[in-house]
């Protein structure tokens, strides 16, 4: 792989992440090419407007919120190079909160999303996804805050 590409891939997805942070759903859409194709683990495949897509981040922004994210590590774990113009790239998300009382960030939970990257005229975007259902994990760290609170 040329080293301009994995810089390029590595950038992408560090701007991502701070857009994530910051929690604001129409410039994470920026990074996609749409209609997005979802590929979802129950095997289906599903295409989404932009529109959608941002309805989808907001609810996920909303429950970031909720844990009290403070801050979203993403490292890419793999990249395989498909052709010239598109990469399946392997990201693992950890998610962290700040607990006040000890001055320590805890992980809430990681999780691992791919990618399917392409050239487009604007540049490098999320063409596809294959989703990873966070909710699982999102009720569970819901769960481990409260019994910590209590």
């Amino acid at each position: 792989m040329q080293q301009t590409r994995l810089e390029a891939i590595n950038s992408l997805f560090l701007d991502y992440r701070r857009h994530f942070e910051t929690g604001d759903a129409e410039q994470i859409a920026d990074y996609y090419r749409f209609p997005l194709h979802y590929y979802r683990e129950d095997g289906n495949k599903l295409a989404v407007d932009r529109g959608a897509f941002v309805q989808q981040v907001e609810k996920l922004l909303n429950a970031y919120k909720r844990l009290e994210v403070c801050q979203i590590l993403g490292t890419v774990t793999e990249i395989i190079e498909l052709n010239d113009y598109s990469s399946l790239a392997s990201v693992r998300w950890t998610l962290l909160h700040h607990r006040e009382e000890d001055d320590k960030t805890l992980e809430l939970y990681s999780s691992h999303t791919r990618y399917l990257l392409t050239d487009t005229e604007q540049g490098l975007k999320v063409d596809a996804l294959v989703l990873v259902d966070e909710s699982a994990k999102i009720r569970e760290a819901a769960r481990a805050r409260k019994r910590a609170q209590s």
